[in-house]
């Protein structure tokens, strides 16, 4: 059975490397945009030259286009074209798509009309009721209806995201987020450098990298530190990423004093996480509810896990999924600055229950979320579908 993968997502190095541990990776193949720009294009992403990858331009690269929003976010022109010269190779089609767009109806339309099999995927884990109404709603679910209708199987990157989908459709259903992480990568590594660079030598060293957006909680984290310090003067908090609330995060730690306390650094690369991981202690990650949307998975968690990290984070979204509240690492209410600041001190001020959760989390990472058994997991999956008439 061979496979044809289409969209942006597996442009990414992280997301197209689960793939190489399919049971049957000569059967994979990829179409994936030329470049594809994120970050409002501060990064770009370039498909690897292979012998399984096609490549196509890729239009509307975010979801805040007028009129459209995301509707057509990663449209390929060229997919029919691309499909139709290499149909007699191909089996199923699998678009790592929202079924709320019209970019996976397109690549669902034409895969039936090439008489190929179609799988649609969906990290959505909040009922469609909640975010749409009137009109918008009717728009949405009529999209929605059609890719079901054309698709013959779901993917679902998290289990709330099932629990939604397996009442709108009787077609299979797999929990299975979009890509592993590399447990072979993410071990602790020597960071005497990275410590001294940043002045964090014999610091207890909390942690958050991600996206700077407000509903990644950092917010809360730059207040709860605050107060961290009082207990934990030896403290110190370190900022990974970029985005677009990087000048209110600025403010907040000019405004709060802690300058000398806060350090932040850019994004970083894989290499330069796993130094700023095996530097850290405890890991903080305390996304909340915002706009319509909360955390889908959290694979900088799980990476933190593999570190062996504790991890704070809260009781939003489909976090849960990948941390075990009590076990490898702390749940908080979602925007309660109060109940994260007692769960630093908590693990700040206990090491053995830190390196307890740490090891705990690597142990769970590793046997759920690992390349070799996300693509396992794609395997059994796809040829259920092959086999299901």
């Amino acid at each position: 059975m061979n496979i044809l993968i289409v969209g942006y997502p597996y442009i990414k190095e992280n997301y197209f490397n689960t793939f190489n541990f399919h049971s049957e990776k000569d059967k994979i193949f990829f179409l994936l945009p030329k470049i594809w720009k994120a970050k409002g294009g501060k990064i770009k992403f370039y498909p690897p030259s292979k012998d399984n990858v096609y490549t196509a331009g890729a239009y509307f690269y975010h979801s805040n286009y007028p009129i459209i929003g995301g509707l057509l976010k990663g449209w390929m022109p060229l997919f029919p074209l691309i499909l139709f010269k290499i149909r007699r190779k191909i089996d199923l089609v699998f678009s790592p798509s929202e079924p709320i767009l019209l970019t996976t109806l397109y690549q669902g339309f034409w895969a039936k009309v090439f008489g190929k099999k179609h799988i649609v995927f969906t990290w959505e884990n909040i009922p469609y009721e909640n975010k749409f109404k009137g009109l918008n709603l009717v728009f949405k679910k009529m999209i929605i209806g059609l890719n079901l209708l054309l698709s013959d199987g779901v993917v679902c990157g998290n289990s709330k995201a099932e629990n939604i989908f397996k009442h709108l459709t009787k077609k299979p259903i797999a929990v299975i987020p979009m890509s592993g992480v590399d447990a072979d990568f993410f071990h602790k590594v020597n960071s005497d450098d990275f410590l001294k660079t940043y002045g964090l030598k014999d610091k207890l060293v909390f942690s958050f990298a991600g996206a700077i957006g407000y509903r990644k909680g950092i917010h809360n984290i730059i207040s709860a530190f605050q107060k961290v310090l009082s207990v934990s003067p030896d403290s110190r908090l370190v900022i990974a990423g970029t985005g677009e609330y990087e000048g209110e995060i600025s403010e907040l730690i000019t405004g709060f004093g802690l300058e000398n306390n806060i350090t932040r650094v850019p994004w970083l690369s894989p290499a330069g996480l796993r130094e700023l991981l095996s530097a850290s202690n405890v890991f903080l990650y305390p996304s909340m509810f915002y706009g319509g949307w909360e955390e889908q998975f959290g694979y900088s968690m799980a990476e933190a896990s593999l570190m062996e990290l504790p991890v704070i984070s809260t009781l939003s979204g489909s976090i849960e999924d990948v941390v075990v509240n009590g076990r490898t690492g702390l749940l908080v209410k979602p925007d309660d600055a109060g109940e994260l600041e007692e769960a630093m001190i908590k693990l700040g001020q206990d090491q053995e229950l830190r390196i307890k959760m740490g090891q705990a989390g690597r142990r769970y990472v590793v046997d759920n979320f690992t390349y070799k058994i996300i693509a396992e997991k794609f395997y059994e999956f796809f040829k259920k579908i092959n086999l299901h008439s």
